[in-house]
């Protein structure tokens, strides 16, 4: 009866114009797991890391390039639910913890820069169309941004608490590697502001959780490693380029539309003018502690390729730049409304491009395990296929033509599935290498983007 007592008193204190919005987040989230109710291309990866975990093989949570903390949360809701689909497990992970992140959004918004900044920021998060999809999508950032926010709240508050965010730093790193951007923000905020004490409590809490990682994937036989995704980043990008220099410029060059892309068509100007006329000549240190992470990152990415999934973990820590500068304008202008209805139609992608397609891929991939037996493999240009046909999906690469007939070389290999406009050149070395087309079922055929693969077979041997 104390602890409901207290419960309901917390409910209670909390804003009336918070509720609202956290109501507002959960519902465009729910909305959002129905209308893209398939798993991102990187999303069957995490899947198939919880079901791996959840049947019992903890080791396979540090198999992968992906950060495990996410897939291991799926993991343990599938256990508590063993009959509930994984899709599903991964989207009630996902989109909670993006929907809670609401909260501590709220609060880091108003000790800075007040409670209508507060409001329009949360606002901007709510309906932000990739703040939605991507969990929908079955993707980590959703927990990875409550942890961003969470950090920034317990650093930034009235009373910091530089162990607290050390510990919600660390958490982050565990689930996306850019995690280790929060702590080194930390750390230098507390030291210039002259509490080095602090200072390093954040730091050692931080490194602490961040080290778990590198002692789970030496506990589980694959050595021990600060981030896979170092290597596996360098590899892929600047590391595989003819011109490392020439590759990091063509995608610094990028990164702003990319920006512009994945944080919002008025809100990522919101952002970036936010922070100019926030700055009075410079940055105060709490101000500048917000801005920092994302920059750190953005100075990081053209190192792979610039994407605009990679800017929506960090960005939302500049929300409250362009919540401060909106309601300014909100203020100023006469035709208010005009501008809320600009800043809602800029999210309208929500509702448009809901991929049919990858609802075949499903499909399919079902349909390949059926005849597939133990042993036998595929491949694919589709990472959702080998999935739902109950094989490993592939690392997060570019699946080129070389490395599907590297694939298919596999006496293991028994079909391989290809999109017809990106894999022309690999469906005639296929044949030649004497693999012939196959007909669809029936009930395949009657699905949207069943037209737009063609399935091959190696003939019995």
């Amino acid at each position: 009866m104390v602890a409901r007592g207290r419960c309901d008193r917390s409910i209670a204190r909390m804003p009336r114009r918070l509720s609202l919005l956290l109501v507002l987040a959960i519902a465009m989230r729910a909305l959002g797991c129905v209308l893209h109710a398939m798993p991102g291309r990187d999303g069957v990866a995490y899947l198939w890391m919880a079901e791996r975990w959840a049947a019992g093989d903890f080791g396979e949570l540090f198999a992968h390039v992906f950060h495990p903390l996410y897939p291991f949360a799926v993991g343990v809701v599938r256990m508590a639910f063993p009959g509930l689909d994984t899709v599903v497990a991964a989207q009630l992970v996902a989109a909670g913890c993006s929907a809670l992140a609401v909260v501590p959004l709220w609060y880091v918004t108003r000790q800075r820069f007040g409670e209508a900044a507060a409001t329009w920021a949360c606002a901007m998060f709510a309906i932000g169309a990739w703040f939605v999809r991507h969990p929908a999508e079955c993707m980590s950032e959703g927990m990875f941004q409550l942890l961003a926010v969470a950090w920034a709240a317990a650093l930034l508050g009235r009373t910091p608490r530089p162990l607290l965010a050390g510990l919600a730093a660390g958490a982050a790193f565990l689930v996306r590697p850019e995690g280790g951007a929060l702590a080194l923000a930390g750390v230098l905020f507390l030291w210039r502001t002259g509490t080095l004490r602090a200072a390093l409590s954040h730091g050692a809490a931080a490194a602490a959780i961040a080290l778990l990682l590198g002692c789970g994937s030496l506990a589980t036989g694959h050595g021990f490693v600060l981030t896979p995704k170092a290597a596996f980043n360098w590899e892929v990008g600047v590391g595989a380029a003819d011109s490392g220099i020439g590759h990091y410029l063509h995608h610094l060059l990028r990164l702003p539309g990319d920006a512009w892309e994945g944080l919002g068509y008025v809100v990522f100007p919101l952002m970036v003018t936010g922070v100019w006329w926030r700055r009075r000549g410079s940055l105060a240190a709490p101000e500048l502690t917000l801005l920092l992470p994302f920059v750190l990152q953005c100075a990081v990415i053209p190192l792979l390729r610039s994407n605009h999934r990679f800017v929506s973990g960090l960005g939302v820590l500049l929300l409250p730049f362009a919540g401060a500068l909106f309601a300014a304008l909100l203020q100023r202008l006469r035709w208010r409304w005009l501008l809320v209805l600009l800043l809602i139609a800029s999210e309208a992608k929500l509702w448009l491009g809901r991929p049919a397609d990858r609802t075949f891929e499903r499909e399919l991939g079902a349909w390949l395990g059926s005849q597939m037996t133990a042993g036998e493999t595929l491949a694919s240009d589709m990472p959702r296929v080998w999935y739902f046909a109950g094989r490993r999906p592939p690392p997060p690469r570019e699946i080129t033509p070389a490395v599907l007939l590297h694939d298919a070389s596999s006496p293991a290999c028994r079909f391989v599935a290809l999109r017809l406009r990106r894999s022309n050149e690999a469906r005639d070395g296929l044949v030649r290498a004497g693999f012939h087309a196959v007909e669809l079922p029936a009930e395949l055929r009657a699905v949207a983007g069943a037209d737009e693969v063609v399935l091959l077979q190696r003939p019995p041997r």
